[in-house]
């Protein structure tokens, strides 16, 4: 589900509505229990007329948190929840060593517009959106995901947009052309076509330095240093097309 180096990451799920955050919470508690999910949203009375549920979404949600976390956050202490869970995501305080216990790192959090604006984390690496963005809201919430942690682990973030994502696709190129002086080089990830191909003529080359050194079956590396030095590099260009 989540697009990092063996869960090692975090990600922020965006969505339409508060109502829609409280559903997803639900949803994937359900298909994925195992992984550890919360969402933060304003906690004050909106003109929405979901009041109520607002308010029994919110107490399930940090109920949920205190649970997984060992937690004891209330509605009353909303802002000391939000501050927990961005220096969760952060690696910050008393979390500065959360990379080496995975059991208190949060995978999903789910929001509707908190956290898209002036959140830094190089330990957040993909953003799904369930939302249409436009301009400078598009550059800011992709922002999120744009600290580097290192070449191998994280040498890019991840934007997954699955709502009306033709329109999607304009608005992110002209908010690009606007804010990139119309200069952009490296952003997008090539289309799955290229990547395919790219793939099977990295395999051959694989396959044909085995051949050479008479593995069959890719049963065992080849004696040769060289060679085994060879396949490394040929492996790490395909996964990279993977």
């Amino acid at each position: 589900m989540i697009l990092s180096e063996d869960g090692k990451f975090h990600a922020i799920f965006a969505t339409s509505s508060i109502a829609d955050a409280i559903d997803y919470f639900h949803r994937f508690r359900i298909v994925k229990p195992d992984l550890k999910i919360t969402a933060l949203f304003d906690p004050h009375i909106d003109n929405e007329g979901n009041t109520e549920y607002k308010e029994e979404g919110l107490v399930e949600i940090i109920a949920a948190y205190n649970e997984q976390f060992d937690q004891d956050f209330k509605l009353a202490t909303h802002a000391k929840f939000k501050k927990d869970i961005a220096d969760r995501l952060a690696h910050k305080k008393s979390y500065a060593r959360i990379a080496n216990t995975p059991e208190e790192q949060l995978d999903i959090l789910i929001v509707v517009d908190q956290m898209l604006t002036g959140f830094d984390s190089k330990w957040v690496n993909t953003l799904y959106l369930d939302k249409v963005l436009e301009y400078e809201n598009i550059i800011q919430a992709f922002s999120r995901t744009n600290r580097l942690f290192n070449h191998d682990e994280k040498p890019h973030g991840t934007i997954r947009y699955y709502r009306k994502p033709h329109t999607m696709e304009r608005n992110i190129e002209r908010a690009i052309k606007l804010y990139s002086g119309d200069r952009v080089r490296g952003l997008f990830v090539e289309k799955l076509p290229f990547n395919l191909r790219a793939m099977n003529q990295t395999f051959d080359e694989i396959a044909q330095l085995f051949q050479t050194a008479g593995v069959e079956n890719f049963e065992k590396l080849p004696e040769d240093l060289s060679e085994r030095g060879r396949f490394a590099s040929l492996f790490k260009e395909f996964n990279l097309y993977l």
